[in-house]
C-alpha cells in the first residue's frame, strides 16, 4: 500500500516537471493576446480626421472613438466642431426628432389618431409601448411616445396618419430634408430601424435638430423628463414615460446641469448615437455623436466636445438702430409742403428683418478677420453672411419696402456706423478682442443700404410713375375699405335681427311658463284652429284658382271657337264672290 502511494506521487511529481514549461509558455502567448487585445480597443474611428481643427487659427477639438461627431451653435448656425461630418451614416432612432418635427409642424395634436395592424410591423426586440390595432390616443401622447419612450410601433402608426404609408412619410421626411438643407440624407422609415437606404450624416443631423429645436412644441416634448399617457380605448392603465436621455436625470452616473433634451438611439449595425441639447451663459449648443460602441461612451464624448464648444468660443450680437427717414423724405414730396400727416409715424420707416447681427468666433480670434459676402437675395429681401477662413459663422437679413429705411448699425446701442469709423480703439465684449469693428459693420450697413439704393434711385428717376402707382394703390385701397365697411354693416343687420327674434323667442318662452295647463291647451285649440281655418281657406284659394283657369281655358276655346267660325265665314263668302254667286256692291 505504501509503495503505490509512492509510485502515484513519483508520477505525478515527473508530470509536473514535464507540464510546467508548457503551461508557463501558454501563459505568456495569452498574456500577449490580451495586451495586443488592448492596443486593438481603440478603434479606427479615433484616428478619422477632425475638419474642423484643420482651420486656421482654430482651437484644437478632442480626438474622440465617434466615427462622426459635430457640435454646432444654435444660435448662429456655426459649426464649432466637426469629425467625419459629411460621411454617410446610419442614425438608429434619432430619425425619430424628424418624425415628432413633421408631427408638430404639419398636425393638430390635440387630435386622436387610431392605429392599425402597421403598429406591429417592427423587427422582434425593438423598443415599442405595446400599442394595439384599433386603439386610439392624442397626437400629443403619441409625439412623447417616440420622443421619449422611443417607441417604434407608435412612428409607424403616426407615418401611416400622416403620409398614408411607410413610405409615404418618407418622402415627407427626404422633402423636409432637403428644405432644411442636408446634404447626405435618405429616410426610409420613421423610426431608425437599420436599413441600407436609411442614412444621414452628422451635419445634417445637426442642421434637423436645431431646426426641431427652433420649434416651441418640439422643443417642449424634447426637453421633458417624465409624462405619463393615460389610459386608452383599449388599455386601462397609465403608461409612465421617462425621457432615455441620461445626461437629463440627476441621479445618472452621465448627469451633466447643462444638457436640456435629446435624443438617443442604438442597433447592432448602426451602434450607438446621440443628439444632446445643452445650454450655458445664455448660448446653446447641438452635439452629434454616431456610430460609437457603448451607450457610456457616447454621453462622455458628448460632454468632452460640448465643454470644447463652451470653452472655446464665444458668441457676440450687435444690433441695428431704425432710421430717422420718412417715406416723404425718399419720395421727395416736398413740393406738397410740409404735410404733418405725410411725417407722420404712418409713414416711418422700421427694418422689417429681424433686428440682430450675432457672430460666433472662438476665443482668440479677432472680428477683423471676417470676410463678409451677400447670401440669398429674394424680392427686397437679402443676407449678409459672415465667414472666417471660409467657415460661416454668422448671418444678418434685411428686408426692404418703400416705406421701410436701411438701418444703420452700431455696436450694443453705444455709436452709429459713422462714429466707428472715426475710432481706432479696439472694442472689447463677451470675452473676444473685436478689432476694427467699425470695418465690419461699415461694410454690412453698406451692403443692406445697397437693397435700398435701387429704390431710392428709381424713384427719383420715375416721381410720375412713382405718383401714379401710389394713386391707384390709394383708390384699391379705398375701394377695399368702403366694401369691407359696407360688409360689416350687412353682419351687423343680420346680428342684430337674430338678436332680436332670439330675444323674442325667450319672452314667449318665459310667457309660457307663466301660463296654466288651461291656458294653454286654449292656445294649443286656438292656434290650432286658426291653422284649420288657414288650411280650409288655402284649399278655397286653390279650388277658386283652379276654377279661374278653367274659365280662362273655357272663354280661350270659346274665343279660338268664334275665330274658328269666322274664319269659316269669310272663306265661304269668298269663294262666292270667286262663283259669282255673291251679290255686287251695287246690289248691297
Amino acid at each position: 500500500m505504501k509503495n503505490w502511494k509512492a509510485v502515484l506521487t513519483g508520477f505525478l511529481v515527473l508530470c509536473l516537471l514535464i507540464f510546467a514549461p508548457v503551461a508557463a509558455t501558454f501563459a505568456e502567448e495569452d498574456a500577449e493576446g490580451q495586451e495586443e487585445e488592448t492596443e486593438e480597443a481603440i478603434p479606427d474611428s479615433y484616428y478619422y480626421p477632425i475638419e474642423s481643427n484643420q482651420i486656421k487659427d482654430w482651437p484644437q477639438g478632442p480626438a474622440i472613438e465617434a466615427a462622426a461627431a459635430t457640435v454646432m451653435d444654435m444660435d448662429t448656425g456655426t459649426f464649432l466642431y466637426s469629425k467625419n461630418a459629411t460621411e454617410k451614416m446610419y442614425p438608429a432612432s434619432i430619425t425619430k426628432i424628424m418624425t415628432t418635427l413633421l408631427l408638430v409642424e404639419n398636425c393638430d395634436l390635440d387630435d386622436e389618431i387610431t392605429f392599425s395592424e402597421i403598429v406591429y410591423d417592427l423587427e422582434e426586440g425593438s423598443s415599442h409601448q405595446g400599442i394595439q390595432p384599433g386603439e386610439k390616443m392624442t397626437l400629443r401622447d403619441a409625439a412623447y411616445g417616440i420622443m421619449l419612450e422611443s417607441a417604434n410601433d407608435i412612428s409607424n402608426g403616426v407615418a401611416e396618419y400622416m403620409g398614408g404609408s411607410i413610405s409615404g412619410f418618407s418622402d415627407m421626411m427626404n422633402a423636409r430634408a432637403a428644405e432644411i438643407g442636408c446634404v447626405n440624407t435618405h429616410f426610409s422609415n420613421p423610426h431608425g430601424l437599420y436599413s441600407d437606404d436609411h442614412y444621414t450624416c452628422a451635419y445634417d443631423m445637426a442642421l434637423i435638430a436645431k431646426t426641431a429645436y427652433q420649434n416651441p412644441t418640439f422643443r417642449e416634448i424634447a426637453t421633458t423628463r417624465y409624462h405619463t399617457i393615460p389610459e386608452t380605448n383599449l388599455v386601462e392603465e397609465e403608461r409612465y414615460l421617462m425621457n432615455h436621455h441620461k445626461m437629463m436625470h440627476e441621479d445618472s452616473e452621465y448627469y451633466w446641469q447643462y444638457v436640456a433634451g435629446g435624443k438617443n438611439g442604438f442597433t447592432s449595425q448602426c451602434l450607438n448615437t446621440l443628439v444632446t441639447y445643452a445650454q450655458k451663459d445664455g448660448r446653446s449648443l447641438v452635439s452629434v455623436i454616431l456610430r460609437v460602441n457603448g451607450a457610456g461612451k457616447a454621453y462622455d464624448e458628448t460632454r468632452t466636445i460640448l465643454g470644447y464648444g463652451f470653452d472655446n468660443f464665444s458668441t457676440v450680437n450687435y444690433k441695428r438702430n431704425n432710421s430717422s427717414r420718412t417715406f416723404y423724405d425718399i419720395m421727395g414730396l416736398s413740393a406738397l409742403g410740409a404735410s404733418t400727416w405725410f411725417q407722420s409715424d404712418v409713414w416711418r420707416r422700421t427694418p422689417a428683418a429681424d433686428c440682430s447681427i450675432s457672430l460666433t468666433l472662438p476665443n482668440t480670434v479677432s472680428a477683423d478677420r471676417l470676410a463678409l459676402r451677400t447670401g440669398e437675395k429674394a424680392g427686397n429681401s437679402r443676407s449678409v453672411i459672415y465667414e472666417y477662413e471660409g467657415t460661416a459663422v454668422g448671418v444678418s437679413r434685411g428686408t426692404f419696402y418703400p416705406i421701410y429705411a436701411p438701418a444703420q448699425l452700431s455696436f450694443e446701442g453705444e455709436a452709429v456706423v459713422a462714429e466707428l469709423a472715426q475710432e481706432e480703439e479696439a472694442v472689447s465684449a463677451g470675452g473676444i478682442r473685436i478689432e476694427n469693428l467699425d470695418g465690419v459693420l461699415a461694410q454690412t450697413a453698406a451692403i443692406f443700404e445697397s437693397g435700398f439704393a435701387a429704390l431710392e434711385g428709381y424713384t427719383s428717376e420715375h416721381t410720375v410713375t412713382v405718383l401714379a402707382a401710389g394713386a391707384v394703390v390709394l383708390v384699391i385701397l379705398i375701394v377695399f375699405i368702403v366694401v369691407l365697411i359696407f360688409r360689416c354693416t350687412s353682419d351687423m343687420r343680420i346680428k342684430r335681427r337674430r338678436k332680436q327674434e332670439e330675444k323674442e323667442r325667450k319672452l314667449r318662452e318665459e310667457e309660457i311658463e307663466r301660463m296654466t295647463t288651461a291656458e294653454i291647451e286654449a292656445e294649443l285649440r286656438a292656434v290650432m284652429e286658426q291653422e284649420r281655418i288657414r288650411k280650409e281657406q288655402e284649399v278655397l284659394r286653390q279650388e277658386e284658382a283652379v276654377r279661374a283657369a278653367e274659365e280662362s281655358r273655357r272663354l280661350e276655346e270659346e274665343a279660338h271657337e268664334t275665330e274658328r267660325l269666322l274664319q269659316e265665314l269669310e272663306e265661304e263668302r269668298l269663294q262666292r264672290r270667286a262663283k259669282g254667286d255673291a251679290p255686287s256692291d251695287r246690289r248691297e
